[in-house]
């Protein structure tokens, strides 16, 4: 299985892709492409063109900057694609609310963007309070003196330690919902369609299955380098009250998301095995965030795949 992980694909390509409801979502170049399946077994496709940001402004192509506007972008691409995922599948829809008809008479025909953004920035809100300043808060429970450089390192590093053990918790508890597991499905067939792409092989689900659902490109891979490199640059950073404390790890999470962003891409092509042991943890987490698909959700991954590719 690590072999087929690190080997060095015969197609160098940066197609990357999200698991959606009963879908996939894959993205190359200018061009994204969503494939759902409905409950009658159609597999509807929709492809839809986005210029990268990092295309349209010189800055946002520069090293680290270039991380943490991704990051950004990708969330509200990826809560788009799930959004939209959701209405297709024919999920039986419960009478409107007073609210929601409230919001309607307010927003209009907006109303999608503002549940769209509104959801973006939530799930951030509700990431770094739950990721970064909640450790750090409970960190600061630990009686030691803190004002020490030995003190202060010790702090940061069982904040870090703390911030490991809540996102292993928090994955390994979302992945035990039934409506989860086959988005984790769902997730698996991406990177089996991924993988037989950049093998140059026929795109078929034969082909496809037999690949690994573990690909270093993988964006939960991502998300634990982040939190390996915010334990390291906050290590430095001396500990202070924990309004201060907080305040700075917000100032800070730019530059972790963008330095992060540089030891991903770099571990993921690179044979340096040291390098490459920053990305392995986060591998051993896809065996929760990946599981095997059954060959209707790898061909759902293959018609998103096949509408974003030349071939």
């Amino acid at each position: 299985m690590e072999k087929e992980i690190w080997k060095k694909p015969l197609r160098q390509c940066s197609v990357g892709g999200e698991a959606l409801i009963e879908g996939v979502m894959m993205r190359n170049g200018n061009k994204i492409a969503t494939a759902v399946r409905k409950s009658n077994g159609e597999i509807v496709v929709e492809i839809t063109e986005h210029e990268p940001l990092a295309k349209r402004f010189f800055l946002f192509r520069l090293p680290v900057i270039r991380g943490a506007v991704n990051m950004i972008e990708s969330m509200v691409i990826g809560m788009k694609a799930l959004m939209d995922s959701a209405e297709k599948v024919d999920i039986e829809e419960e009478e409107e609310s007073g609210f929601e008809k409230f919001l309607k008479k307010i927003f209009g025909d907006k109303l999608f963007q503002v549940m769209l953004y509104s959801s973006v920035v939530v799930a951030l809100i509700f990431g770094i309070c739950l990721f970064f300043l909640l450790p750090n808060w409970i960190a600061g429970w630990f009686g030691f003196d803190k004002s020490t450089t030995g003190g202060s390192i010790l702090a940061n590093l069982i904040e870090g330690l703390i911030r490991v053990i809540i996102f292993l918790m928090y994955v390994w508890l979302v992945s035990k919902n039934k409506e989860i597991k086959r988005v984790f499905e769902y997730h698996g067939a991406e990177h089996n369609a991924i993988y037989a792409y950049e093998s140059m092989e026929e795109l078929t689900v034969e082909n496809a299955i037999k690949h690994t659902t573990l690909h270093p490109r993988c964006g939960t891979t991502y998300l634990f380098v982040v939190i390996i490199t915010s334990i390291i640059l906050f290590s430095f950073v001396k500990w202070r009250s924990p309004l201060v404390n907080m305040a700075l790890r917000l100032l800070l999470l730019p530059l972790v998301a963008g330095v992060a962003y540089e030891i991903f891409k770099l571990a993921a092509k690179t044979g340096f095995k040291p390098l490459r042991a920053i990305s392995y943890p986060g591998l051993m987490l896809q065996k929760i965030t990946t599981q095997p698909p059954d060959e209707s959700q790898v061909e759902v991954a293959l018609a998103a795949l096949k509408a974003v590719v030349d071939d």
